[in-house]
């Protein structure tokens, strides 16, 4: 099958997102793709994220007023959330999925859960210094 092919750019992509300590967009995946591949069209990364989302390998997230960012799965379990910094833009993990327990719990009572996001967007300990409270 096409898309389950180990091809050198999709392990290129797996690599980028690897070393990342935060999600990715295509073009910030394009831009590192392209200096040791320099012929590589944008629709080459946008088929090989495809395949390593239905591959399970990676997660999409809407981040940053809906843009879409890519991450690595440590495991086909694993989902992360995140705080996004307003100033600085700087994406934090959430230590642990906060839904859970309450996911659970409805998937007891027969609801079939598909997907669930959250996104927290502040400010910080860095950009908050300078702020002044009441902002």
């Amino acid at each position: 099958m096409e898309s389950q092919r180990n091809t050198k750019q999709k392990q290129l992509i797996l690599s980028i997102l690897k070393e990342s300590n935060r999600p990715m967009s295509i073009n910030e995946i394009y831009a590192l793709v392209v200096l040791q591949v320099p012929k590589i069209a944008k629709s080459t990364i946008y088929r090989n994220i495809d395949s390593l989302l239905n591959q399970n390998l990676i997660d999409k997230y809407h981040l940053n007023d809906n843009e879409v960012f890519y991450r690595i799965k440590a495991d086909s379990h694993e989902h992360k959330h995140f705080i996004i910094c307003d100033d600085c833009k700087k994406v934090f993990d959430l230590p642990s999925c906060p839904i859970h327990a309450l996911e659970n719990a409805m998937e007891e009572e027969g609801f079939i859960i598909k997907e669930h996001l959250i996104q927290i967007s502040g400010i910080c300990k860095t950009c908050a210094k300078g702020h002044t409270k009441g902002q």
